[in-house]
């Protein structure tokens, strides 16, 4: 099996708007009609939020008063190509609280996703497999018998920050444990098997944000898992 991506999110934040629940729902309506199901959270507060469920094409949209985001699921690359759901309604969205005259400035960016790849060893076999291709004895030897084991790298640059966590994958069970759980794991082909998991974050400050920068990051993300892989 080649490299699963499980669950992904690009979200942007920018400054307060205080008044958002009294303007929201009057720019979000045309987007009303395009998804299955909508969400409003903390109604009626400076915190609401408006959840655009999309379940048939496996993404949601979530729009708040500081920051808007999607998170989506399967191939990361049926979301980099043009008119994918990142360009619309995801950007669109953005474009339209951006024309707000309360609307501040883009303050920063994240992307995150997760990934699995299933390889032919039983699980009681697999911590044991990890640890000889990525430590030395001393280390592995600290705790004696080891059930579990990951690797965390940080690289971080003023206003960028990298982080990449990878090790054992044991089963659908993780996909529910991490931070970022799929949209529906019903619609995700098997996951259930033994191999390897690995979860990258990129944190970017800026003051603006692009369709072509999302490529971009997910094109980092995809060369930084080949390394990985590589490895192990």
């Amino acid at each position: 099996m080649d490299t699963l991506t499980t669950v992904f999110q690009f979200e942007i934040r920018y400054n307060h708007i205080l008044n958002f629940s009294q303007i929201a729902r009057k720019i979000l309506s045309p987007y009303v009609r395009l998804a299955k199901r909508i969400t409003l959270e903390n109604q009626n507060t400076i915190e609401e939020r408006i959840i655009f469920n999309f379940d048939d094409d496996d993404y949601l949209i979530i729009v708040n008063w500081d920051r808007i985001l999607i998170k989506g699921q399967g191939s990361l690359s049926a979301f980099t190509v043009k008119n994918s759901p990142i360009q619309t309604p995801f950007f669109t969205i953005l474009e339209d609280i951006r024309a707000l005259k309360e609307f501040g400035s883009i303050q920063n960016v994240l992307f995150a996703v997760n990934y699995i790849k299933k390889l032919d060893i039983e699980s009681e076999h697999i911590t044991e497999r990890f640890i000889e291709k990525t430590m030395q004895d001393g280390v592995s030897k600290i705790l004696g018998k080891n059930t579990d084991v990951a690797i965390i790298l940080d690289a971080k640059e003023t206003g960028d920050e990298k982080t990449v966590t990878f090790g054992p994958y044991f089963g659908t069970k993780e996909l529910m444990s991490r931070p970022i759980i799929p949209v529906n794991l019903s619609n995700l082909e098997d996951t259930d098997f033994t191999g390897l998991m690995l979860e990258y974050k990129h944190f970017k400050q800026t003051s603006d944000s692009s369709f072509s920068e999302f490529v971009s990051m997910a094109n980092i993300s995809n060369k930084i898992i080949e390394r990985v892989w590589k490895t192990l």
